[in-house]
């Protein structure tokens, strides 16, 4: 397929097909249990001692969830790979049940997983394979899902990434991957880039903005960087 003959209606099924293998990591990142210490715990109190319920969107093996879940957190985790599901699911299994596969259709602002009124929600690298559209729907219904002064914590692609280098403009804020290496091969995987810390927060503007940053790392020749912006916020 072409960039041109790809509907931007199929670009989810395009990138529910790349995932469907999973995607190996088993330990939790810097870039989680970091802002964990620095900001949920030391700003809001948030440290797990009242079994605050937490929703990782996009929670792939787990890693995160079983951080969190080690410090007293009441986690839930959805995701489209029934692979890194089962991964969670048996990496936890005394919580097996509030881990759920998530089909990849378009997101309405009115979705609710596992009960919603959470305390905090996490959306580590799983927020930006939407279309504008589409992303400000589910950033909706995710604000919906929290409680009152809620604490989200996202991660959003940066142009700075390699792999914006790798694409061309598709629809509705889309752009088309495609990258081959001796690592990886990617073909027809749409990525909804964050051009600036402006452009952040208006994709976050439903909740206060509290903290933005970014992490980077470059760990093989003939990739380039991992350039990602983080946004921390709360519920009004």
């Amino acid at each position: 397929m072409t960039n041109n003959s790809i509907k931007t209606s199929d670009y989810l099924s395009c990138n529910d097909q790349y995932w469907s293998n999973g995607y190996a990591a088993e330990n939790v990142e810097s870039f989680v249990f970091r802002p964990y210490g620095r900001i949920l715990k030391y700003e809001f109190g948030l440290d797990g001692t009242h079994a605050e319920r937490l929703l990782d969107f996009g929670c792939g093996q787990g890693a995160a969830l079983q951080f969190f879940h080690s410090k007293g957190f009441d986690v839930h985790g959805v995701d489209i790979s029934q692979t890194d599901i089962a991964h969670c699911r048996n990496l936890m299994p005394e919580i097996a049940d509030q881990f759920r596969v998530v089909d990849a259709d378009k997101p309405s602002p009115t979705d609710e997983f596992c009960g919603g009124s959470f305390d905090v929600i996490t959306g580590i690298q799983s927020l930006y394979y939407y279309s504008d559209e589409d992303m400000a729907n589910r950033l909706e219904s995710l604000y919906h899902m929290m409680k009152p002064g809620g604490v989200i914590y996202a991660t959003m692609i940066g142009e700075g990434h390699y792999l914006y280098d790798h694409s061309t403009e598709h629809k509705d804020g889309l752009r088309l991957v495609e990258f081959q290496s001796d690592r990886l091969s990617v073909d027809n995987y749409f990525i909804n880039f964050t051009k600036s810390k402006e452009q952040l927060a208006e994709r976050f503007h439903l909740w206060e903005k509290k903290h933005i940053g970014f992490y980077d790392a470059e760990y093989r020749e003939g990739e380039g960087r991992s350039f990602h912006f983080t946004f921390v916020g709360q519920k009004r």
